[in-house]
């Protein structure tokens, strides 16, 4: 932990809907020592999402509506423009320590050429694990270095395909990357969430999403101004519903 002094770090917390899960996560980021500032997102919730999150030390931010992940995460970057570290964590985590948020913080300081760690879940949920082996850099939980990311083209406009942009903008340019195990750590699956059937539907529109991604990629990324650019109400690049 003492690695981490004289680097900021702000956790930013997406949420849309999560008000029975998310307590569970802020309990964990708020009480650990190397972070200096919680940033809650709640995306247009109908919930009580806000209220929960209201109970614990963080700086929220409420969506009028639900843009999307990719826009949620973008608003807190902005919120919180001076940060050296972000680390992007689900409001739907399962048994999240302070240990999982210093693995995805301390490579970043360690490594000066690192741009961003992916955690990897191990060691938890089956299901989870085995999706991960198959598509490790679909997993939410990151950590980013904050010079870098602020450059990046604005991504508001990705929604759940938010991890796939930021995956494939580090390779195409020979960004650093680093897998990191998290152990024990897994999250509610949406047909846990929502029921069987809205379950299921929520998963398709995700799927929907990330292949989005990957298909106005190129499009969107000439018409991006950078993430620190002044917010817009809406995406930058007209969404596909």
């Amino acid at each position: 932990m003492p690695m981490l002094d004289g680097q900021s770090v702000t956790v930013l917390v997406p949420a849309y809907n999560e008000a029975p899960r998310i307590a569970r996560v802020l309990e964990v980021v708020c009480a650990t020592s190397f972070v200096d500032r919680v940033v809650v997102i709640d995306d247009g919730s109908r919930d009580a999402t806000s209220s929960v999150a209201e109970r614990f030390p963080v700086t929220l931010i409420r969506h009028p509506k639900n843009f999307g992940k990719g826009h949620a995460l973008v608003s807190g970057i902005r919120k919180a423009k001076d940060s050296d570290i972000y680390l992007f964590i689900d409001a739907d985590l399962l048994h999240l320590q302070k240990e999982h948020l210093f693995a995805l913080a301390e490579p970043l300081v360690r490594y000066p050429f690192l741009h961003m760690t992916i955690g990897v879940f191990k060691g938890g949920r089956g299901s989870s694990d085995l999706a991960q082996r198959v598509f490790p850099i679909l997993n939410g939980q990151r950590g980013v270095r904050g010079k870098w990311v602020r450059s990046l083209p604005d991504f508001s406009w990705t929604r759940f395909g938010v991890e796939v942009f930021l995956t494939k903008f580090a390779h195409d340019t020979a960004a650093n990357i680093e897998m990191v195990p998290l152990w024990g750590v897994s999250h509610y699956h949406k047909e846990e969430k929502y029921g069987p059937f809205l379950g299921v539907y929520h998963r398709l529109k995700m799927y929907v999403e990330i292949f989005r991604t990957y298909l106005f990629y190129e499009g969107c990324l000439r018409k991006s101004q950078k993430v620190v650019a002044e917010e817009e109400e809406e995406p930058v690049c007209p969404s596909v519903t």
